[in-house]
């Protein structure tokens, strides 16, 4: 079997649901508001994408999400489960590899089975599989320093995607990335989640990149963040490699773009 399922029926339909969560943070005798009431879901075995401007507070929902910091009101699920504040319940890849320098790349995917107590001969045996299909073989042994961005990034996908807990949540994750291994990353990653259909949250500042991969689009506003407008994305999977030049992708990443740009506009200097 397999450690990453595409299929799981006895997971509820969301992998994910948020019910109206709200966050401030203290500023001295103040307080600034950073998530208005957001509400979205997950489906099971589906690819969601949050987009908005920056400082808008799509990493703050990410420590919400993964119990790092408990909203002031709202609940977070996973499979049915509240799990508001609590955390070891998502897999998480970061902006940046942040791989461990003084591990090689077999033992840096490894590390969140090896932290789980979860490795085993058959773990091992997928982990070298996983590793073959990301185009790391060879440099199992090789230390961080040794590879190049694009190959740090599969090694720091490599281990969210080996991670026990389903749902994945990638956090700008092709951010440092210059454009061409950007794309090239894209698609490898699109081609992983046709395979296994994992539940998965993206953020990204790229529309493209969001209805590129994405079943659903949600946009966000400026902070204190709510969700203004919402896209499911039409296209069938799996998706073409031309699909970026398909009219409706056009017509599509132009309303977003639109709404981006009016959310500038409307953001405080």
């Amino acid at each position: 079997m397999n450690m990453i399922q595409s299929q799981q029926p006895n997971l509820p339909a969301a992998a994910l649901e948020l019910q109206s969560i709200s966050l401030a943070f203290a500023d001295g005798s103040q307080r600034l508001p950073v998530l208005n009431d957001i509400s979205l879901t997950v489906p099971s075995g589906q690819f969601v994408s949050i987009i908005g401007p920056s400082g808008s507070g799509k990493s703050t929902l990410f420590h919400v999400i993964g119990g790092l910091l408990r909203p002031e009101q709202g609940l977070v699920r996973i499979h049915g489960q509240d799990v508001t504040g609590e955390r070891g319940y998502i897999s998480y890849v970061p902006q940046r590899p942040a791989l461990f320098p003084w591990r090689t790349t077999r033992d840096n995917i490894l590390l969140a089975r090896e932290i789980s107590g979860g490795i085993d001969q058959h773990v091992r045996a997928e982990a070298e599989n996983w590793i073959a299909k990301a185009g790391l073989k060879g440099f199992e042994k090789a230390y961080p320093h040794m590879l190049s961005g694009g190959m740090q990034q599969r090694a720091s996908f490599l281990r969210g995607l080996i991670a026990p807990q389903e749902l994945l949540c990638l956090d700008e994750p092709f951010s440092s990335l210059d454009e061409l291994t950007r794309h090239e990353m894209q698609e490898w990653l699109l081609e992983l989640w046709e395979e296994q259909r994992r539940s998965v949250l993206l953020i990204t500042h790229s529309i493209e990149e969001a209805l590129l991969l994405s079943d659903t689009v949600y946009l966000f506003s400026n902070r204190p963040a709510s969700i203004i407008h919402k896209v499911d994305v039409p296209f069938e999977r799996p998706r073409r490699k031309d699909i970026a030049n398909d009219p409706e992708f056009l017509r599509l990443k132009r309303e977003v773009s639109e709404r981006m740009v009016e959310q500038q506009r409307k953001k405080p200097i």
